[in-house]
């Protein structure tokens, strides 16, 4: 059964602030519309097994790296909460690398 995915308000800002401005840059639509996509795709794959990600310090926090961003996410029995979506280009956060 998959797991209910959600969005925390953090992740929502910054989800937008990601696709205005490459909408803006762009002058188009079209690499926000797949960023989403996929965004979407991956995040329906790890409604069904959370485990396929990278894990964290915290053993209810996970992440996974697409487009060059990093996605992290909390998950339990019910629902997986995307935390928080970065670039990968920015410095790790240390609560969240590898184990």
């Amino acid at each position: 059964m998959a797991l209910t995915i959600e969005f925390s308000r953090r992740s929502t800002i910054q989800l937008q602030k990601i696709l205005t401005f490459y909408d803006e840059r762009n002058g188009s639509d079209l690499y926000s519309r797949r960023l989403v996509r996929c965004l979407l795709e991956d995040l329906q794959r790890l409604a069904q097994i959370p485990t396929a990600s990278s894990p964290s310090t915290r053993n209810d926090v996970r992440f996974f790296y697409m487009m060059g961003f990093t996605i992290i996410f909390r998950y339990n029995t019910r629902k997986l909460t995307v935390l928080s979506i970065r670039s990968s280009a920015r410095k790790p956060l240390k609560i969240y690398q590898k184990k």
